[in-house]
């Protein structure tokens, strides 16, 4: 254990007796604690003053790693599922090499209840892998789904520490398509799991690592106890190349290997593990685990479109290779699993599949069977991430999560002159880029700016170096991310632009007098007061509900100016890319200093690999596909001590699909949570996915070529209406008046509900189908879609029958019942408009007119109760109470104390599914725009636009109830629309994973 380590372990002992504890106890308890460990060995010999430094540093980082929570994990098994690991079982298992694990990461400054849920989430899921010791043959596939760089990797070496414990002899980890993951991937498993491997990458010296470090197996290991080593013949430098299989490389060992998703490499491994196999044996018998990360790239089936006899190359390899096993499983990992859940699902093949290869200079082919698919039947796990875990929904749009969204993120106007995603070719027609195009010839400001932000977050970290200085917590390295296009000419440019910018900033910043406003200092100062004083102010504020960091220390810019010099020394800037031959090799120098990096990418940077102290994002990428969008998010994760540094540089278009596809996970983990509950399959889930309307937008289109119809369908979810455009008088003008006089034509059946405090419309669904043809001032929303299903469920007989709920009771200004034609007055809907401070939000308000619900969440209901409206008082109180009994089951609740507010969902789901609710909010719009007396930007907007703050802005929620049968209908999309762009990235990408 080291300085820090001690420190904490008093610490907590310390605290232990206390009932309660504040940031007072810490000091109270110093004394006590400095004397206990002033003569242990390590402590002895130090001066008082750094005996008190390791104190406070170990006390911030107590205080911050305490607090962090996490929920256990959740699954669905196929129906019928029986586990092996029973308590029996688990008692007679070795546990050398997950207790190995799980110290290790405690030593590395984990939170407790982290490493908690990582030993229970990888011993659930362990349970749920075929029994290496059963005699029956067995092939069980599964699918892991964390958050983007969320500690999935952790996960599943956690599972495969359990999977060797347990008998599991070889282990393949399939780890993307590029070299540069491969080798990421191969140092984490030497430090996580082997215990030994590559210590410096550059001397290429070798030795015990990581877990290795805290207990050595194998022949150098435990004598009394000796526990067997697992080997690996991969390594940081060398895949499953043709020179390794002929290495001494046996099966009778306990064998790891990291490999691409690439032909090659699994073209050498199937010839080599076939020509292993003793004669007269088909297959081989030792218990088999494939580990894919990054499971929805690459190893899906595209072929299988065309029937049960085609396979994608990848695809092909990896069934042939779990084929040729007797006991096996496949085991993926995947942020984003729609493409995982929307693959072709074919039955086993009566074909054979070839592989070609060059045996002693000739060409020869050989021949596998193959098992039928990798579809996840057997189960589905979805981790939790910490509280401290900073994701898409702490900044993107949501509905349903709350928080506040962390202000990082800054919208990028500027680039398309300069990395242009299409060409004009005349007459007002363009085709798309290429990369033989005209790359950049000059950077765009708002990349200037960043690098600009860069620097000043190199500034701003060094600053709190002192107070991190020993911290487990510390990351030394600093790492800004340019992705700005997959064409390699115009990133190799970029990268040399970067370069000559960087030695014309660092030539002024050593140049320039400090205190000069009117030069570099002064701009540098306009900078960080635009990007950077309210965040490091306020970023406390920002964080969510068990996310604490006690190294967020408050700057301003004259306490890092001097700084500066420092901060732009040795940036290497770098274009990863196949030409270059660039990487990013994170080491420290002898004092302990880590690296600066800027990185120029495209692919390679853009799935799985882990960009050390990322802090600034300049992400203008094109692609219309969202899942692998996500993906590209290096920028989520965690930022102890820095998160306040981040910037995310990007175009109003990304934040679109962001937002789009951070609702469509939210939507679809409650619905995983729900089906959890209930006890459903995978294949419940599976349908579920399939099924939303979201999964369309966000989904690669070549899972889905070629298919005709894609099912849809809207029961059982509530839709709102998000988003609005506010800057269009006229557009606002007729919605009201269409909203009025559609309302005029009901007002001898409008009741008023004085107990709900709505006014009520009772009509058929055929009124209703009218009322959301009126016009409005949505953005993205799906009115004809909506229409659609509600006309299918008429067909089946179902929601015949509608009410439109009027919300009356809001804390706005005041609609009088001469102005809206109801029959008393009403308090309209109060929603805040963005903040000056509000990052995206504002930018996108003051300058596209766009209104998103708020900062926190785009939801517009208002409470939950709103949708009891349908239900009689005995139907409110049994939802309310099962809600109530369930959420007693949950921990952490009880802990907590506090009631939880109901959601809308409990009472929606006891909604018959013949009667449908449509509630509208009528929100001030005068409050929306001028909630903050003196916005000067604001009463401008109105001006300019003229606006009648006076007239409401109009919203809807619309609750479906569970419909069984779904009558869910369909979209019909022919070959999706694939442009030039997508399809060259595709063919990009398809080039990657066969390279040799």
């Amino acid at each position: 254990m080291n300085h820090i380590e001690v420190l904490k372990f008093f610490i907590e002992d310390t605290l232990s007796t206390y009932s309660s504890v504040n940031h007072g106890v810490f000091d109270e308890i110093r004394p006590q604690i400095l004397k206990q460990i002033q003569l242990l060995p390590g402590f002895k010999n130090l001066t008082e003053k750094e005996r008190e430094h390791y104190y406070n540093v170990a006390v911030r980082e107590y205080q911050s790693v305490n607090p962090i929570e996490i929920n256990p994990s959740l699954s669905l098994t196929k129906k019928g599922f029986r586990t092996w690991l029973t308590d029996q079982r688990k008692k007679e298992m070795p546990a050398d090499y997950i207790s190995r694990y799980l110290t290790y990461l405690s030593g590395k400054g984990r939170s407790q209840k982290v490493i908690d849920e990582i030993s229970s989430s990888s011993e659930k899921i362990l349970s749920k892998l075929g029994d290496p010791r059963s005699l029956q043959r067995f092939y069980v596939k599964g699918l892991v789904v964390g958050s983007v760089q969320s500690g999935k990797t952790g996960n599943f070496n956690a599972v495969i520490n359990r999977a060797i414990d347990a008998g599991y002899s070889l282990i393949i980890v399939l780890s993307g398509t590029m070299e540069d993951l491969r080798s990421q991937t191969q140092l984490r498993i030497e430090e996580d799991v082997i215990g030994e491997g590559t210590l410096d990458i550059k001397k290429d010296t070798k030795g015990d690592k990581g877990v290795g470090t805290r207990r050595k197996f194998g022949e150098q290991g435990d004598k009394e106890q000796p526990v067997p080593q697992v080997f690996s013949i991969t390594s940081y430098r060398s895949d499953f190349r043709k020179s390794v299989k002929e290495s001494d490389f046996s099966l009778n060992n306990k064998n790891i290997l990291v490999c691409k998703k690439n032909t090659g490499v699994l073209k050498n491994l199937l010839i080599w593990l076939s020509e292993y196999l003793n004669e007269n044996k088909e297959k081989h018998d030792i218990p088999f685990l494939i580990v894919d990360d990054e499971a929805d790239n690459a190893s899906l089936n595209n072929l299988g479109k065309k029937g049960v006899e085609y396979a994608s190359k990848i695809n092909g390899h990896i069934r042939a290779l779990l084929d040729l096993f007797t006991r096996k499983t496949y085991l993926g990992y995947t942020a984003t699993p729609f493409a995982n859940v929307l693959q072709d699902r074919n039955g086993p093949s009566a074909n054979r599949w070839q592989v070609s290869y060059r045996l002693n200079g000739q060409q020869a082919e050989k021949t596998f069977s193959q098992v039928d698919n990798i579809f996840p039947d057997d189960f589905i796990e979805l981790l939790s991430p910490p509280s401290n875990y900073v994701g898409a929904k702490q900044i993107f749009e949501t509905v349903l999560d709350d928080s506040l969204k962390l202000p990082l993120v800054e919208i990028v106007r500027d680039s398309e002159a300069a990395f242009p995603a299409r060409i004009s070719i005349g007459d007002n027609k363009y085709r798309a880029a290429t990369r033989d195009d005209v790359y950049p010839q000059s950077l765009p400001q708002s990349l200037k700016e960043a690098t600009q932000c860069f620097i000043l977050s190199i500034a701003l970290r060094l600053s709190r170096l002192a107070e991190m200085r020993d911290s487990s917590l510390a990351n030394p390295h600093h790492t800004m991310l340019v992705h700005i296009s997959r064409f390699i000419p115009w990133q190799n440019r970029t990268k040399e632009q970067l370069q000559l910018y960087l030695l014309e900033l660092k030539k002024d910043i050593e140049n320039d007098l400090p205190n000069d406003q009117n030069r570099i200092y002064g701009a540098m100062e306009q900078v960080w007061s635009r990007y950077y004083a309210n965040i490091v102010q306020n970023v406390r504020s920002y964080l969510p509900d068990g996310y604490q960091d006690e190294f967020l220390s408050s700057r301003n810019f004259g306490d890092i100016k001097n700084l500066l010099i420092e901060a732009i020394r040795d940036i290497d800037v770098k274009a990863v890319n196949s030409e270059t031959g660039d990487r990013l090799e994170y080491s420290r120098d002898a004092s302990g200093n880590g690296k600066k990096f800027i990185a120029v990418g495209g692919n390679r940077l853009s799935r799985g690999f882990t960009l050390e102290g990322l802090t600034i994002n300049y992400f203008i990428r094109n692609t219309n596909y969202s899942d692998t969008l996500l993906q590209m998010g290096r920028w989520f994760g965690y930022r102890p001590g820095y998160v306040d540094c981040c910037k995310l540089f990007t175009t109003t278009d990304a934040v679109d699909k962001f937002d789009s596809t951070t609702r469509t996970i939210e939507e679809l983990e409650v619905e995983f949570i729900k089906m959890n509950r209930l006890s459903r399959t995978p294949a419940d889930f599976v349908l579920r996915v399939r099924k939303h309307p979201g999964t369309l937008k966000i989904t690669r289109p070549s899972i889905l070529k070629n298919v005709a119809t894609v099912k849809w369908s809207y029961q059982d979810q509530l839709v709102q209406s998000t988003r609005f455009q506010v800057n269009n008088a006229d557009l606002i003008q007729d919605a009201w008046n269409a909203f009025r006089s559609f309302i005029g034509e009901y007002a001898s059946v409008i009741e008023y509900s004085s107990e709900n405090g709505f006014f009520l419309i009772n009509l058929q669904a055929y009124d209703l189908l009218r009322f959301l043809q009126l016009p409005n001032t949505f953005i993205d929303f799906e009115i004809r879609a909506i229409g659609r299903f509600i006309e299918l469920c008429l067909e089946g007989n179902k929601l015949k029958n509608w009410t439109i709920a009027i919300k009356a009771t809001g804390d706005g200004g005041v609609l009088r019942a001469s102005e809206t034609g109801l029959t008393a007055d009403l308090k309209m809907s109060m929603r805040a408009g963005p903040k000056k401070d509000s990052g995206k939000f504002r930018s996108l308000f003051v300058t596209d007119g766009r209104f998103s619900a708020s900062g926190r969440s785009a939801n517009i209901v208002a409470s939950g109760s709103d949708f009891a409206l349908l239900l009689s008082e005995s139907e409110k109180i049994k939802a309310e109470k099962a809600f109530y009994d369930e959420k007693d089951k949950d921990e952490k609740n009880n802990r907590t104390g506090k009631k939880a507010n109901i959601p809308e969902r409990v009472y929606r789901e006891e909604m018959t599914d013949d009667h449908g609710l449509l509630v509208v909010y009528l929100m001030d719009l005068k409050y929306i725009f001028l909630q903050n007396i003196g916005d000067e930007e604001m009463k401008e907007m109105i001006d300019k636009n003229g606006i009648d703050t006076s007239i409401p802005l109009i919203g809807y929620a619309i609750g479906f109830p569970p419909i069984s049968p779904d009558p869910g209908g369909e979209y019909v999309h022919g070959d999706y629309g694939i442009d030039e762009e997508e399809a060259a990235e595709e063919w990009d990408e398809q080039l990657e994973a066969t390279e040799d």
